[in-house]
Formats: structure tokens, C-alpha cells, sequence
């Protein structure tokens, strides 16, 4: 046996932090622990080791893999409207695991759960129709991936449909944990930006809890449909008088949102992600079909096409998942182009580019916290808020016309 120290990643762009390493651990010698700012790596514990390399085999991200060209596309919507308010686009996904849950299998997705006003995002399994919407709308904040690839593997292996959901460097880290083909497994990655880390997320909820006097947050809802499809964020507050408090935060009127959106905040791997292209790591690949006005505006004629409650893109990668989304019958569904979903939707073609000023305001976070970073969003973005805060104070009948405008 070896006696070579296992390096997991030489450096920090190399690792996606999916944990494929830490789930085929034998010897549970791997946990993923925080860096400075509060993203995850996975760390061994030499005294557990036993150089079997099985760590190393697992690594989707510094493997090579097949990936899958795009065969269709669509743009669709969830023809259950109850369904698609509570989606952050076009309700697709609830529909895809909607018919896997009623043929009794598993779902796994991104969860957002609250403990003692802390948030935790995380992936969990759902089993029933009555917690899908623990894994329905966007989350923009990098979710633990935890052990659910061993707890996939115990279903796939019982035999059970499996729909797994995340970023396309977890769905490469579920098949390179694996490492075999299942028939009852369909997976679905969305387009992704870059995710932050879960620790800047939360520091932002206290950072606001704070600001409005507040007790704690009971819930936060990345994209609100209330006011219309976008970036509308949503907190419910506990207040230190025992109520409830929500408040809607338009993205570029909150510091985290609009470091998200300008790219400040990814995690290293991010801005040159391996899987931000058009051969995707997903059986089926999903997002929002922005510049639909655009691209394909005969649809809008359709009543069931409605830029207000959100539609989606569905890009069908593997015969499987064109299999599956065929099966579906609750959404209303129009083939479209990939040049057409990519040309609003950059990270299918490239990943996201590093801002230059990247660097300092990450450190600035982490040697003076939360608070300085969104001192500095509001002295620098001083001329952003007041447009925004301008705009979003419009009806959205108003706001709706205006963005046609400037699309045009």
C-alpha cells in the first residue's frame, strides 16, 4: 500500500465541492470544511486514510466525462398554475418530479431550510407530493450536497425511479460516484451562473435581520412572482414582538443580489467551469427562457405563455430525458433553438467572467464581514438604487412596457 499523501485538488479552481469524494470514503475520512469566506473543500483526515485512491477515481471535475449534446428544445410552462407561482420560471421541474413521486420514487433537489434563524441550504430527498415544494424555486447560494449520493444509490439499487436535480458540476459528481449506468436514474441540471457560499448567504440574512430590528428569519424566497417573473426577493421575519414581517427586495436593490448577478461572489471553480456549455452533464437541462420577447415572440400569443408568471427553457440531452419529458402531459411545451435559449442564457456557451475587483471585495468580507460589503454596495451602487427603487415603484403593467422597450 501507499504510503503518498492523497492530494485532493491542487488548486482551489480544481474542486467544485460536489462531495463525491466524501461519499465514496470508506473510511469516513473526508469531511468538507469552510475556507475564509466561507466556501467548501473537502479536507482528509490523514489519521483515517488508507491511500485506497477511490477519492481520486470519484472526481468528475478533474476526470475527463461524456457529456451530452443537445438534441431538442422548448419553451415551456407548467399548465398547473398553482404549480408554476410556486416555480421561480416555468414550473417544468415540479412537473417532471410530480409524475415521478406519483410512480413512488424519489426525488432529489436544493432545499432552503431555516435552524434557530440560520439557513441551511442543502440537498434532501423528497418522497412525497406534500414536501416537493422544499426543492421548488431558485436558489442562488451553493447547497450542500451532504450524503444523498450514497442515499441515491441505495434507491437506484432497490430498484426505484430516481429524478436527481442541481448544478451540472453535482450531476457530473453523482455519475462520477456511481461510475455505472441506471436505467431508473434521470437527472436534470440547471444553468448556472456560480454559487455562492452558504455562509456569505446567511451573513447577508443576519446583515438584514439587523438592519430591520428583527428577531430572526423564518424564510426567504430568492425569486417572488408577486410583483411579476424576475429577481423579486422575499423575507419573512420573526420580530422581536413575536410577529411576522415579509418584505420584498427587488435583486438590485439587495447587496447579495447584485453581487450574484455582477459575479463578485462565486465560488473559485466557478469562472472556469468546465461544464458551462453546450455539452451538458444533465439528462435534461433546465432554466429560464429569458429574452423570450425576442427569440420566439409568436408564443407570447398563447395564453399560456405569459411573461409575468415565468416560462421556462428545457433542453433535452440524452434519449432518456427526451423520453421523459415526453411523458408529461401537464405543461404546455413549443420546440425552439439552443442559439436562441443561449442568447440570454451565457453559461450555456461560457462561464461567468471574474470581475476585477473580485478579489477585494471578497476580502473585505472576510476580514471585516457581511456588514462592510454592504456599506460598500450602497455607497457604490448609489446611482443603480435610485433607478431601481424608481422603476419598481411602477405598476407592473408599466414596468412590463418599458422592459419591451428597451429590449427592442
Amino acid at each position: 500500500m501507499s504510503k503518498d499523501k492523497i492530494i485532493l485538488f491542487d488548486d482551489k479552481k480544481n474542486c467544485c465541492a460536489c462531495g463525491a469524494c466524501m461519499n465514496v470514503c470508506p473510511k469516513d475520512a473526508i469531511r468538507m470544511e469552510e475556507d475564509e469566506y466561507g466556501f467548501l473543500y473537502p479536507q482528509i483526515d490523514e489519521t483515517k486514510c488508507v491511500q485506497c485512491g477511490a477519492c481520486k477515481k470519484v472526481c468528475a471535475y478533474q476526470n475527463e466525462q461524456v457529456k451530452n449534446a443537445p438534441i431538442k428544445c422548448y419553451a415551456a410552462v407548467n399548465k398547473n398554475k398553482a404549480e408554476l407561482m410556486k416555480s421561480a420560471s416555468g414550473g417544468i421541474f415540479a412537473a417532471m418530479a410530480t409524475s415521478v413521486l406519483k410512480e413512488g420514487g424519489v426525488v432529489f433537489g436544493a432545499a432552503l431550510d431555516f435552524e434557530d434563524g440560520h439557513a441551511h441550504p442543502h440537498h434532501v430527498a423528497v418522497r412525497e407530493l406534500s414536501q416537493l415544494y422544499r426543492l421548488q424555486g431558485s436558489k442562488y447560494v451553493q447547497s450542500a450536497i451532504e450524503n444523498t449520493y450514497m442515499e441515491a444509490k441505495k434507491e437506484l439499487d432497490s430498484g426505484k425511479k430516481v429524478l436527481f436535480s442541481g448544478t451540472p458540476c453535482q450531476i457530473a459528481g453523482l455519475y462520477g460516484y456511481l461510475r455505472k449506468e441506471y436505467e431508473n436514474l434521470c437527472t436534470v441540471d440547471v444553468i448556472c451562473h456560480g454559487v455562492p457560499s452558504a455562509r456569505m448567504f446567511d451573513d447577508f440574512l443576519q446583515n438584514e435581520t439587523k438592519k430591520r430590528n428583527a428577531k430572526s428569519v423564518k424564510n426567504y424566497i430568492f425569486r417572488d412572482k408577486k410583483k411579476g417573473w424576475g429577481m423579486n426577493g422575499r423575507i419573512q421575519f420573526e420580530m422581536k414582538n413575536g410577529t411576522e414581517k415579509i418584505v420584498y427586495i427587488p435583486a438590485r436593490l439587495a447587496s447579495y443580489n447584485t453581487f450574484f448577478l455582477d459575479g463578485f461572489n462565486y465560488r473559485e471553480n466557478c469562472y472556469s467551469c468546465k461544464y458551462a456549455c453546450s455539452k451538458r452533464s444533465g439528462d435534461v437541462t433546465l432554466g429560464d427562457y429569458w429574452g423570450i420577447e425576442r427569440e420566439n415572440p409568436e408564443l407570447l400569443k398563447n395564453k399560456e405563455f405569459d411573461v409575468e408568471n415565468g416560462i421556462s427553457c428545457i433542453i433535452a440531452n440524452s434519449k432518456k430525458g427526451m423520453d421523459k419529458i415526453q411523458d408529461i402531459f401537464d405543461m404546455s411545451m413549443y420546440k425552439t433553438q439552443f442559439e436562441k435559449i443561449a442568447n440570454k442564457n451565457g453559461q450555456l456557451k461560457h462561464s461567468s467572467k471574474r470581475p476585477e475587483k473580485r478579489e477585494n471585495l471578497m476580502k473585505l468580507y472576510s476580514q471585516k464581514g457581511y456588514s462592510s460589503i454592504d456599506e460598500y454596495f450602497h455607497k457604490k451602487y448609489r446611482k443603480q438604487i435610485i433607478v431601481h427603487t424608481i422603476f419598481n415603484a411602477f405598476p407592473i403593467g408599466v414596468r412590463l412596457k418599458i422592459k419591451k422597450v428597451l429590449h427592442k
